[in-house]
């Protein structure tokens, strides 16, 4: 799998952004442990993906897909923080309507903004003309 000194060096990194992701979600969010470990796994998962297509050779037309599922990734963070006064009271109470922020449209536009970002990117750069 590690037959090649860039996929090593390149699965630290993923390593190392989990770790980092988990401090964002745990100290500077203040995030509960469900929401904190759901936001690692989800990072982790989605570092093992990258990291798959990465060594595959097919991630060059997939960078603006990647960062809309690193951008849902942190989806958890939303509910959390739609229920921290729920929960902080003590209180078991059934949320049926939650705030405009954690609902799933909002997560799907929130996620499709990188992801149509990229592509315009990569369209308007491919659209320059270029000069031999």
């Amino acid at each position: 799998m590690f037959n090649k000194p860039e996929e090593l060096i390149m699965a630290i990194l993923f390593a190392i952004w989990v770790g980092l992701t988990y401090c964002a979600a745990a100290y500077a969010t203040g995030a509960s442990a469900k929401y904190v470990l759901l936001i690692t796994g989800f990072t982790a998962l989605w570092s093992v993906a990258s990291f798959l297509l990465w060594q595959a050779g097919r991630v060059s037309g997939l960078y603006p897909v990647l960062a809309g599922a690193w951008v849902a990734c942190w989806w958890p963070w939303l509910d959390w923080f739609a229920l921290r006064g729920v929960v902080a009271t003590g209180s078991d109470v059934l949320v049926v309507v939650k705030p405009w922020y954690a609902s799933w449209w909002f997560k799907l536009t929130l996620s499709a903004l990188p992801i149509i970002g990229g592509y315009v990117y990569q369209w308007r750069k491919s659209q320059k003309p270029r000069f031999n």
